[in-house]
């Protein structure tokens, strides 16, 4: 085969311009050439339609606006046909390349570009959808969201939206009638249909604040009411939007004996029994009921999550009486002490008690904790270390030191870095703090010593002696 570029035989290449051939043709060999390469590679047919598409308002003698239409229909099925030949594979096999994976969602975003910037008719939409849902039905591919995406964005008229609730419809699904049910109430503005639709298929809470919401949105209160108290039974799963709904409309009836109806079907439900004890709590206090504002404080502290416990603390000891505090209080410190370390740890500062803190940094520094396969837990308690460094400097470099020295010996540069962040505290202390830098640098120097055939960790420690330069340090425990 001849190369379209080098010398052919019988042609003098000086005299032979491809440009000056090409402009030569006449109509119709021009088109048989077109033809052909259409015929060669299908690309080119995409390629053609998007120069056209890009010239269609210079061509004269020619209606630009419906040029366009069919120009955008043409490449709706040209982006399609990319994207499909990827979607189809990945259907098959569950799942494909990367770059695969790349490629289509690159084509899907072309059909949206499309979309945003120009018409397409309702015909080459339909087309569309057809082609498409052959895939989308097939659900193995990964690419449902994106394709659902698409149809969404494709669809204008009542006509389109409804041929795509169709679509929808032939293999009925939750997820498919969540779908149907949003085209319906915001698209179709087929109120009827909605309420229909949405009346079967009240299962989980989300499901009756749609419903609830809907009637709010309409101004009809007392059929949002009654969805939101149905739901708060007989709703599975979250039910955030509900019990804070009724909160919210009971709170401005100032209906009390409601409000704590609530409060009772969320503890026997077992849902939001924090959040609602809470908001029971703040009403009482802001009606100036101290009783039954203790009473929810108190209730509340009993659903307290792991990490919030100091949080709680300081809420109790805002709101009580001082009589109250001095009978509660120890029992939420030693309740604290029991299920959250650090939350112990600021109450104890708070009351200046230091030392405890410092035995306790101490005691894991040295006895740190272990799961129940045995792995060493990490406990990160630095923050406390940093604080008492001035009070009690000498221990809290024994305090580093063994949070440096356990990351040595068997280490890799990961863990030998760990080591040269925990050092470069100490040095700080023994330098500004206790103002020893001898007393530093003999320790570091037994400590390089020690260590000496471990050439990866004296690399990682220059960082220390200010020889290297220090990368941002983040370790996450």
């Amino acid at each position: 085969m001849t190369s379209n570029t080098g010398p052919e035989k019988g042609i003098n290449n000086e005299e032979f311009s491809l440009d000056d051939a090409l402009y030569s043709l006449d109509s119709k060999d021009l088109y048989d050439l077109v033809q052909n390469l259409m015929g060669r590679n299908p690309e080119v047919h995409r390629l053609i339609l998007e120069w056209f598409k890009e010239k269609s308002k210079d061509l004269k003698d020619i209606d630009s606006e419906k040029m366009g239409i069919s120009l955008n229909d043409g490449l709706l099925m040209e982006y399609w046909f990319n994207a499909e030949g990827i979607i189809s594979e990945f259907n098959e096999y569950g799942g494909g390349p990367e770059e695969e994976e790349i490629e289509a969602c690159e084509w899907l975003d072309e059909i949206s570009e499309l979309v945003k910037k120009g018409s397409i008719s309702t015909e080459a939409k339909f087309e569309f959808l057809d082609v498409a849902f052959v895939e989308y039905d097939e659900g193995n591919s990964g690419f449902d969201d994106s394709l659902m995406d698409v149809f969404f964005e494709i669809c204008e008229t009542e006509g389109e939206w409804k041929y795509l609730v169709k679509k929808l419809d032939k293999y009925p699904s939750r997820w498919r009638t969540k779908l149907i049910m949003k085209i319906q109430k915001k698209y179709l503005c087929d109120e009827g249909a909605y309420l229909k639709l949405r009346k079967e298929n009240l299962e989980n809470g989300r499901d009756y604040w749609d419903l609830a919401e809907f009637y709010q949105v309409k101004g009809d209160a007392q059929n949002a009411l009654e969805t939101a108290e149905q739901g708060i039974l007989k709703g599975e799963g979250k039910c955030t939007e509900l019990f804070e709904f009724l909160f919210d409309c009971y709170a401005k009836k100032e209906d009390a004996a409601n409000l704590e109806r609530i409060v009772d079907t969320a503890l026997t439900q077992k849902h939001e029994e924090k959040n609602m004890l809470d908001r029971l709590f703040e009403y009482y206090k802001s009606k100036g009921d101290y009783n039954k504002a203790k009473e929810n404080l108190l209730k509340a502290y009993e659903f307290v999550k792991y990490g919030s416990y100091y949080k709680e603390y300081k809420r109790m000891k805002e709101f009580l009486k001082k009589s109250d505090w001095k009978q509660i209080e120890p029992e939420i410190i030693k309740d604290c002490k029991k299920k959250n370390t650090k939350d112990y740890l600021r109450i104890c500062l708070d009351k200046n008690m230091k030392k405890t803190v410092l035995d306790t940094l101490l005691d894991t520094a040295l006895n740190p904790p272990r799961d129940r396969l045995g792995f060493v837990m990490h406990t990160d308690f630095d923050k406390f270390a940093d604080l008492l460094k001035e009070d009690f400097p000498e221990k809290i470099i024994e305090y580093y030191w063994e949070k440096a020295y356990i990351n040595i010996p068997g280490g890799t540069r990961g863990t030998y870095r760990i080591a040269a962040h925990y050092l470069t505290k100490i040095k700080h202390i023994y330098i500004d703090v206790l103002q020893n830098e001898p007393q530093w640098n003999q320790r570091f120097t037994d400590l390089k010593i020690e260590f000496k055939k471990r050439p990866a960790f004296l690399d990682e420690v220059q960082v220390v002696e200010g020889i290297k330069d220090s990368d941002d340090w983040n370790h996450d425990f």
